[in-house]
């Protein structure tokens, strides 16, 4: 069975790789719309790795909800096993077998355990291995929950208790999250409609009559002039994304 680094790296590659032929795609087609030309090509090929910068962002986001997900349940998970007398150490494992039966698609959060169990059979302790994965994912879910463990082991308190209140604290952000996403989500989708309404009208006018694009092609004020317009689509892309989007 391949590692999961190694198939996590091909994967980025596809991505990173359909990326950029999607962007070479948007630029082929903006090139003939605003311009007429395939020689605008070279103008516009930053917008290939505006693109790429734009996909990134989004699977990131989608790997963080994903993960803070799973992190959640297994915090859940560990507090059930703790209460049923595990100890840390056994806990962790029977919480990482429960997990890949709730997730058996995988993800990052599964990785991170398995490497976790491997270290704790070389004596590594629980405070040093949730303090790493603090560090390799720095989300502020993530760093409460270590700094709180690791206080209530070094004082002796209930780790159960602390660990429920923690997962009770995220549930309680991510059921606002996905309260504000709910309330949200009709403006996203007309962003989405006005994102492409724009280059939408375009290509139909385009297509239908051609004739009344005659004077933006082809002389240098109709080339200005497109520039312009394509330079106010993108502001306006950008002002629309940041009006929706939020943090908690």
């Amino acid at each position: 069975m391949e590692n999961f680094s190694v198939l996590e790296f091909r994967q980025d590659k596809r991505e990173i790789l359909t990326d950029f032929l999607q962007g070479i795609f948007v630029v082929l087609a903006f090139s003939w719309l605003f311009y007429d030309s395939f020689y605008a090509v070279p103008l516009l090929s930053p917008f290939i790795l505006f693109w790429h910068k734009e996909r990134a962002a989004a699977r990131k986001q989608k790997k963080k909800d994903l993960f803070l997900k799973m992190f959640r349940e297994w915090i859940l998970l560990l507090a059930s096993s703790l209460a049923a007398g595990y100890s840390v150490e056994n806990a962790l494992g029977q919480s990482y077998r429960e997990l890949k039966l709730m997730f058996p698609k995988g993800g990052i959060m599964l990785k991170e355990l398995k490497d976790m169990l491997a270290k704790s059979e070389n004596n590594l302790s629980p405070e040093a291995l949730f303090t790493e994965l603090a560090k390799k994912h720095p989300f502020d879910e993530v760093k409460s929950f270590v700094e709180v463990f690791c206080t209530a082991r070094a004082s002796g308190g209930s780790l159960n208790g602390v660990i429920r209140n923690t997962a009770s604290r995220m549930a309680e952000i991510m059921d606002t999250r996905r309260e504000i996403e709910t309330l949200l989500a009709s403006k996203l989708y007309e962003q989405k409609i006005m994102t492409v309404m724009p280059a939408a009208v375009l290509l139909y006018v385009r297509i239908g009559s051609g004739d009344f694009l005659n004077g933006l092609y082809h002389n240098t004020v109709g080339a200005v002039v497109a520039t312009v317009c394509l330079l106010i689509y993108l502001a306006a892309y950008l002002l629309a994304k940041r009006m929706v989007r939020f943090e908690i």
